[in-house]
This record gives structure tokens, C-alpha cells and sequence, in this order.
């Protein structure tokens, strides 16, 4: 199998860094989009999975995450990693123009996933987002929503917001002890512009969800109290995809593929690739 990790240049000078696993003989192509406050690098499980299966897998650490340049866990607006994904699947089009494409985001990944989607379906054969922080707000007090817009005009790089603890992320207590010993995760506060361009862009994505016709799998944990999983249920009931699944997963935590059920959510998203991949 060939593998490459490899950087590109962002419109504003930023290296990005990429990754990229590619069977002789595959189904499709995956691009994951991973989370806030983490890298692609948590995703070596999925990929193998992916890959096991046949599909070519791409994946990049989002500005200010990883192994990427900028600051850490930071962006002016979401339209900058929105940005920086199109010009990588530009990239993946540029050696690969004809496989179908395929995005797997979770988290704020979800969001980027869906943001990406609206604005350039013609890119990808369907989506896949886990725990989609679509209703963002729905976690935070009026009170900080409040505060930070006013803090975002002048000190908009400043921590602030305290999210709930790592231990909500999973259940597997290994998976809680490697992201707070990972050097390149983040575990300050969220800061004030991320936070309130994580609430712009989800509203906007709440207002375009008709727009979505791609194929869409739409998984949650019923126990995360990281990300409201209101999100996720408005994405399937929105979306206009005649081609649309919703599953949720009893018990399971924010991170429904670091859980100890990890494997069958695996499983159910190869499962959903497959059929329409065969359908191609």
C-alpha cells in the first residue's frame, strides 16, 4: 500500500500537513476531517479499518491542530479550514480526478464536513459526520455566548471557555490517558474567536440543511454531553438527501469510534460505504 505524509501551503502561507493511504486495488476514497483540539493522527484505528476494506484513505490536521502551522486550536473564521480543505481535495482531484470521493468528520470536523458540503457538493459522492455540533450553542450559557461576542472584537486569541472534561470523550480510560499525555492535542481553554465562529457557522449551516442532497450517514453517541446530539437529529430531519441514515449508539460517549464499541461503529460506517460504493 502506498503511503505519503506530505504539507501543503494554505492561501495565506500556513503549512498544512496531509497523509495519505492508497491500496493498488480500491473501492473508493475517504477524506477524514478530525475534531477540535486534536489531529489526524487519532485516526490511525479508522484508517485501518478504511483501508482493510478497500478504500483509499486522505487526511489533514486542520490550522492550528497536528502537525499543521498557525496557533494552536485557532481560527479567525471557520472559512479558513473550510478553505484549506477544499484546496486539499483539489489536490486529491488533481492525482485521483475520477474515484468517488467521500468525507468522514467528526466533531467540529462534522461541521467543517457539513460547512464544506453545502458549499462544494459537486466534490463528493457523501458525507459522514459524527457527533455534528450543529446546535453548538445548546451546551454553552447565554451568559458566555454573550460575553464572548463582545470579547471577540478585542481580544478575540484569548482562552475561555472551559469544555467539559476530557473523561466525556469515552469510556476507555486509555483513550482519556493518551489525549491528556499527547503533546500535539489541546487541552486549554477554547478561545473566544474559535468559540463564537463555531456558533456563526453552525447557524449558518442550521439555515442551508435543505441544501444537502448529497448521500449523508448521520451517527451519534446518545451519551455525549460534549456535543448536544439535537445536532445530529436536525442534520438527518434537514437534509433534503434522498439518500439519508441517521444511527445512534446506546451508552456511547462524545468519540463513538475511540468507544469500546469502537469496532462495530466501524463496521456500520464500512457497511454504508460499501453499498454505495458497489452502486458507483
Amino acid at each position: 500500500m502506498y503511503h505519503e505524509m506530505d504539507f501543503f501551503l494554505s492561501s495565506d502561507g500556513l503549512k498544512i500537513m496531509t497523509e495519505a493511504w492508497l491500496p493498488a486495488e480500491r473501492k473508493a476514497l475517504v477524506l477524514v476531517v478530525h475534531g477540535y483540539g486534536e489531529y489526524s493522527g487519532r485516526y490511525r484505528h479508522v484508517v485501518r479499518a478504511l483501508t482493510d476494506a478497500g478504500y483509499g484513505v486522505f487526511a489533514l490536521d486542520h490550522r492550528g491542530h497536528g502537525k499543521s502551522e498557525g496557533l494552536r486550536a485557532y481560527f479567525d473564521s471557520f472559512d479558513e479550514p473550510v478553505d484549506d480543505l477544499h484546496a486539499y481535495v483539489e489536490i486529491i482531484r488533481a492525482n485521483q480526478p475520477d474515484e468517488p470521493l467521500y468525507m468522514l468528520g467528526h466533531s467540529m470536523g462534522a461541521l467543517i464536513t457539513l460547512a464544506y458540503a453545502l458549499r462544494h457538493p459537486d466534490n463528493l459522492a457523501g458525507i459522514i459526520v459524527s457527533a455534528a455540533p450543529v446546535n453548538a450553542d445548546a451546551n454553552v450559557s447565554k451568559a458566555l455566548v454573550t460575553l464572548a461576542n463582545v470579547l471577540t472584537r478585542v481580544i478575540p486569541r484569548m482562552p475561555l471557555a472551559n469544555l467539559a472534561p476530557l473523561e466525556t470523550l469515552s469510556r476507555d480510560p486509555d483513550v482519556i490517558r493518551a489525549f491528556r499525555e499527547d503533546p500535539l492535542t489541546y487541552k486549554g481553554n477554547m478561545r473566544v474567536r474559535l468559540g463564537t465562529e463555531l456558533n456563526r457557522t453552525a447557524k449558518w449551516v442550521r439555515e442551508h440543511l435543505t441544501e444537502l442532497e448529497l448521500p449523508v450517514l448521520v451517527l451519534y453517541g446518545e451519551a455525549d454531553a460534549l456535543v448536544n446530539p439535537s445536532g445530529s437529529r436536525l442534520v438527518y430531519n434537514k437534509a433534503s438527501s434522498p439518500d439519508k441514515k441517521i444511527k445512534s449508539y446506546h451508552n456511547l460517549y462524545h468519540e463513538i469510534m475511540n468507544e469500546p464499541e469502537r469496532d462495530k461503529v466501524l463496521a456500520d460506517i464500512v457497511a454504508w460505504l460499501d453499498t454505495r460504493a458497489a452502486a458507483q
